[in-house]
């Protein structure tokens, strides 16, 4: 594999629970006592799809999800105890400013804590994360605790590998809504844009999801 030539950055910034307390990822302060991306499956309209754990607090549970925290939560993969391992949809600012701002994307840890706060990791081009620095900085009151790094040749992903052809159908299926709440589009238009049966694409749809959860339940294990 050839050298990494392109010079990128890795951002971490941490919001303390009192600075992020009128964002909407506030509201899930009450409900859930820690929310981890596991994997991100792109970013569209005004927000991201994301596969999360949510570690919900005594008594509370998805449906408990207020309207105001701008979180969706598309389907349910795994659960275990107050753990839940779900895909959701989400329109807060924070993650709302990766549809909007080029040459950087989420990477990993990033997580909400009902004490701690939210920590944010952003990777991209120079530029890139420099301009969603300044975007978030209008965003959050007060000074963000940041801590800058240089990538290095063969940078850490926040997911599994994925075959090129389940990768296309994947990102074809977010680019044409079908993560959306409601749905965009159907498996059968899907197969008809990409030009392969239904059932070909329910297989892809079906074992990527799979992919993603069984790769982050094994990580958080190990």
């Amino acid at each position: 594999m050839p050298a990494m030539n392109v010079p990128l950055r890795h951002v971490t910034v941490d919001i303390d629970a009192k600075q992020g307390a009128g964002l909407p990822g506030g509201a899930m302060m009450g409900i859930a006592e820690h929310i981890e991306v596991l994997a991100g499956m792109g970013s569209h309209g005004e927000g991201m799809d994301l596969v999360v754990d949510i570690a919900f607090l005594e008594g509370k549970d998805v449906e408990d999800i207020p309207p105001e925290s701008s979180i969706v939560v598309h389907k349910v993969h795994a659960r275990n105890g107050r753990h839940v391992v779900a895909t959701i949809h989400t329109t807060g600012p924070i993650m709302a400013l990766f549809s909007t701002t080029e040459g950087c994307w989420l990477s990993r840890p990033t997580w909400l804590n009902h004490k701690a706060g939210l920590r944010i990791t952003i990777s991209g081009t120079v530029e890139g994360v420099r301009h969603y620095r300044r975007e978030m900085d209008s965003l959050v009151p007060g000074n963000l605790r940041l801590r800058i790094s240089q990538s290095q040749p063969g940078a850490a992903r926040i997911g599994p590998s994925l075959s090129p052809r389940r990768q296309e159908v994947l990102e074809t299926a977010q680019k044409m809504g079908y993560y959306d709440t409601p749905r965009r589009c159907s498996q059968r238009e899907l197969a008809e844009k990409l030009e392969i049966r239904q059932a070909t694409v329910a297989e892809h749809l079906q074992r990527a999801e799979h992919d993603l959860v069984a790769f982050w339940i094994e990580q958080n294990q190990a």
